[in-house]
């Protein structure tokens, strides 16, 4: 039972404290409001939990009816409502001689775990969005109280990372990779869309960052699938539909997770719809397409086919007028969809000079256009509504990574890096509760 006396007590004593009060402003009313439901809360938690634990004490043995020997042992348990301080018991059976701790049973508690799964949750997504030290500050000015170290909140990001990467569907279709007919099965038994997308897009970019293992830079790959949009403002469009993917660990994962989408959005008919590979050109956007997804078109995104068009000749044409003028003449040709036309042209352009650096970066414009040819139908693709430019993927690059690993002095650990990047995209795909909610159930399974 309640002790009604104890908790009038601690009321009484709120109410006093602020009968006498003459806040100065909000913030100080606010903060001495923070303080009584902190006061009163504390209270409750602990008789609440005191109480439970005098509920579940045991005096036989389930298993062999030995009598036990309860003892009370003390622990601390951080929550979003205060410190709660709790001796609870340990029942021993000196027959079987197994030891339970029935109040953390009921509480879902593992033996080491000093934190609520609500606060270890609000760590974890601090620790996605921010940088450790600074997590460890917020999550102090949010539970008004140091909770959690930057150790801590790190250790956590990255225990849950690396379970929301074993998740994906991506890991889980690559794991029956030795068995064909399970991999199969898999696919058969997706929840597929109730109406299939005609024209399901995919765009996927690199984002480099740097590296802590070695002086060289890593790469962090990111995609979005998307099938419709919206018009926004003039000229700017925003995706309804997408959804993100991302690894630093495990391209074969990636890419699977992203076959899997599109597969459910195609109705289960991956090769009978409309899919477009979209990017800058990287290699493993090609070979993505090429390995797991052969019957969808290639598009070289027109942003970058420009820029790359524009940062080669103007180390080749010092006059602007001039290159400007052969900048639009090999534009036009590449809009056409005539490729062979615009390679034509830059050797026809190599035989105007003999500088060694004009040379070069001819030789690597012609390069580029070679190698991504699949991808130059602009003219063809603009008559049916598609979409040329893979902006999307840039700016999903620079959400789910740029923005939390990108920042001046950071250095990352692939494995630290691919945690966080897999938190990041289940927040951005709107799936994240739902982890949260399977993370508690197979902890406590476990």
């Amino acid at each position: 039972m309640i002790d009604n006396k104890a908790v009038c007590d601690v009321f009484q004593e709120i109410m006093l404290e602020f009968s006498d009060m003459k806040p100065a402003n909000l913030d100080e009313l606010e903060s001495k409001t923070l303080d009584a439901i902190y006061k009163l809360g504390s209270y409750l938690m602990e008789w609440k939990l005191n109480d439970w634990n005098q509920q579940l004490v045991k005096e036989k043995c389930e298993t062999c009816n030995t009598k036990l020997e309860n003892r009370s042992r003390h622990r601390q348990i951080i929550t979003w409502v205060s410190d709660v301080n709790i001796d609870r018991y340990m029942s021993y059976c000196p027959e079987c001689k197994e030891t339970e701790y029935p109040l953390d049973e009921a509480m879902g508690l593992l033996p080491n775990q000093r934190m609520s799964s609500q606060v270890q949750e609000l760590a974890v997504l601090c620790g996605a969005s921010w940088d450790y030290t600074r997590s460890e500050y917020i999550m102090k000015k949010i539970l008004r109280r140091y909770c959690a170290s930057h150790n801590t909140i790190q250790r956590l990001t990255k225990e849950v990372g690396d379970e929301a990467s074993r998740e994906t569907e991506g890991s889980k279709i690559k794991e029956l990779e030795e068995d064909k007919k399970a991999q199969g099965d898999y696919f058969e038994n997706m929840e597929l869309y109730d109406t299939p997308q005609t024209r399901i897009y995919i765009d996927m970019d690199g984002v480099m960052i740097n590296s802590r293992d070695n002086e060289k830079r890593m790469e962090g790959k990111v995609g979005l699938v998307w099938s419709e949009r919206e018009l926004v403002k003039e000229d700017t469009y925003a995706l309804i539909d997408k959804r993100s993917s991302g690894s630093f660990t495990d391209t074969e994962s990636f890419n699977w997770d992203i076959v899997s989408e599109v597969y459910k959005r195609s109705g289960g008919k991956l090769d009978e719809v409309g899919s477009f590979v979209r990017g800058d050109g990287a290699p493993f956007i090609r070979s993505f397409r090429e390995m797991h997804m052969p019957k969808s078109r290639y598009i070289l995104d027109y942003y970058h086919l420009c820029e790359k068009v524009n940062e080669r000749l103007s180390s080749v044409y010092e006059d602007k007028h001039e290159r400007y003028k052969e900048r639009e003449a090999l534009m036009h040709l590449l809009d056409s969809g005539d490729v062979e036309g615009a390679l034509e042209s830059i050797r026809g352009m190599k035989k105007r000079f003999r500088k060694k650096e004009k040379l070069e970066a001819l030789e690597r414009l012609s390069g580029y256009i070679q190698r991504n040819r699949e991808g130059i139908w602009y003219e063809e693709a603009r008559s049916k509504g598609i979409s040329l430019w893979s902006g999307s993927a840039d700016k999903a690059g620079d959400i789910l990574i740029c923005r939390r690993m990108k920042l001046r002095g950071m250095r990352w650990g692939r494995e630290g890096a691919d945690a966080v990047l897999n938190i990041r995209v289940l927040i951005a795909n709107g799936e994240w509760d739902e982890f949260w909610r399977d993370h508690k159930a197979r902890l406590k399974a476990a």
